[in-house]
């Protein structure tokens, strides 16, 4: 019978019960007790046989274990950051049609809409329950995650239990990934490197190390914690590795860096390429985690100052550079950076999910991806990702339209009309600036802000918003752009408002 994530995972309990699967601040189980944690949670389920699970939680041995029950159960999970403004998180998970929500005494009154089962402190092991069916399927979908879309409205992407079976054994090739290694598990539920962190762990025989939520903020924290618990591969955003390339040292058990999620800058890493190999990923949520990876140490940056994205990891998901027509376009000529193979998502779910176009078929039959990212293919067989078509941005990491800050910009009283332009700072990241025409004389920024509080998270609130009695259009009547002030970040403000 074809493999699933939670079969792949039982062939490692059998094979080394005893080894650590996932380590957090509290406890460390093994491969034997996270298995046994995943029958009793799914012993619990108010479901008897669940679709779709939401899972609200703190980064815990005890979330991973219910990702994995959920999985097991034949179910899709739907995870989604605790922090998140309750309206988003409500919204995502009533498009989902959840059946129930996993999450923690501290979180129930935000999730009161939806049945629940609440995890503790710990998972106490019943000695007596007997190991419970697999319901998992290589054809059903495996976890739901919601991404950015050039409409502005939040798409749920449906993954299979197969394309990540896929990723996860080219991570293990292109990587060397083994028993001895520990992944940091840094990244939030809501990005695509929380897959690579989790599976490309789990499924391969390695053990998971989980910070706490003050840990990973604080670099000192986080070095202590990698140290402590003998981390040797990181997988982040570029904007980590920047903080990380200024430390004295990485601790010493640290092999190997994979940056993904955002165009990585050759000065932000100088430091880190003498001590050990990064790598610079390139892969979006339709096309299942990492798609192409590049060494940055033996190979070259571009003029812009960017490393090449490489070439695809495996023979299950290609790289094509289209036209509009979807058509080639010569070596080092620009075009659409487009994905094609059977590592593609499975597609679409949500109110909104009609309104995408990416997933189209070439004059072959082929299915591709539309990216919406512009990159070319080099002469030495590497490609390189340029820019956006659209207006999608990434913010500390994480993917933002600008057309849904403004969507939710404009649901406050205060505003009249609005845009939301990015700029790069000094530092080579993006950060958000919003152009405001006020609808009243007496106009309250702090009314506004805490409106799209209830919409969107901290990341997509713009850092600055300027005050216009109008925006400035052209002979197409659309904003011109190049007419709003600048302004200039130097890298290290963090969070400043201008009116």
């Amino acid at each position: 019978m074809e493999p699933t994530i939670y079969s792949r995972f039982k062939e490692l309990v059998n094979s080394d019960p005893d080894h650590p699967a996932v380590i957090d601040e509290r406890s460390c189980v093994t491969y034997a007790g996270l298995d046994r944690m995943v029958d009793t949670l799914i012993s619990r389920f108010p479901s008897f046989i669940p679709a779709r699970v939401g899972i609200v939680m703190d980064h815990s041995v005890e979330m991973i274990a219910s990702i994995l029950a959920v999985i097991k159960s034949g179910a899709a999970f739907v995870a989604v950051e605790p922090d998140f403004p309750p309206g988003r998180t409500v919204n995502f998970l009533v498009e989902c049609g959840i059946d129930f929500v996993i999450t923690q005494e501290a979180y129930a009154n935000r999730l009161y809409d939806f049945k629940q089962l609440i995890i503790g402190k710990e998972i106490n092991i019943d000695p007596a329950l007997h190991p419970l069916p697999d319901r998992s399927h290589p054809d059903r979908t495996a976890y739901i995650m919601y991404t950015s879309s050039a409409t502005g409205y939040p798409i749920g992407v449906s993954v299979g239990n197969r394309q990540v079976l896929g990723f996860a054994e080219a991570f293990k090739r292109t990587f060397n990934v083994s028993g001895d290694d520990v992944m940091l598990q840094y990244s939030a539920c809501v990005m695509n490197i929380f897959v690579e962190e989790v599976f490309g762990t789990l499924l391969n025989g390695a053990i998971l190390a989980v910070p706490s939520s003050p840990t990973r903020n604080d670099v000192d924290a986080l070095l202590k914690f990698i140290d402590e618990w003998y981390v040797s591969i990181i997988s982040g955003f570029p904007f980590l590795f920047m903080e990380l390339d200024k430390v004295e040292s990485l601790p010493q058990t640290v092999r190997l860096l994979i940056s993904s999620g955002d165009a990585l800058h050759a000065a932000s890493i100088e430091h880190l390429l003498e001590q050990v190999p990064v790598y610079n990923t390139y892969g979006p949520a339709e096309g299942t985690v990492g798609v192409t990876s590049y060494c940055c140490n033996e190979g070259y940056y571009l003029p812009d100052g960017n490393f090449p994205i490489g070439k695809p990891v495996s023979a299950a998901t290609d790289i094509l550079i289209l036209d509009d027509d979807l058509q080639p376009v010569s070596d080092g000529k620009e075009g659409e950076i487009c994905l094609v193979g059977e590592g593609l998502a499975e597609g679409y779910i949500g109110d909104h999910r009609n309104d995408q176009q990416p997933f189209v078929f070439t004059d072959d039959g082929r299915r591709v991806f539309r990216t919406g990212d512009i990159g070319c293919k080099l002469e030495d067989g590497n490609y390189s990702y340029l820019r956006r078509k659209d207006s999608e941005v990434n913010i500390l990491g994480k993917k933002v339209v600008t057309g849904e800050v403004e969507r939710a910009m404009r649901t406050s009283d205060e505003v009249e009309d609005c845009v939301v332009v990015h700029y790069v700072d000094e530092q080579g990241a993006a950060y958000l600036v919003a152009y405001v025409v006020p609808a009243t004389r007496s106009f309250r920024l702090s009314w506004v802000k805490n409106k799209m509080a209830q919409y969107l998270p901290a990341y997509m609130i713009p850092e600055f918003f300027v005050l216009l009695k109008k925006l400035p259009v052209n002979e197409a009547g659309q904003v011109n752009h190049q007419a709003l002030p600048v302004v200039l970040k130097d890298g290290q403000t963090q969070h400043h408002t201008a009116v």
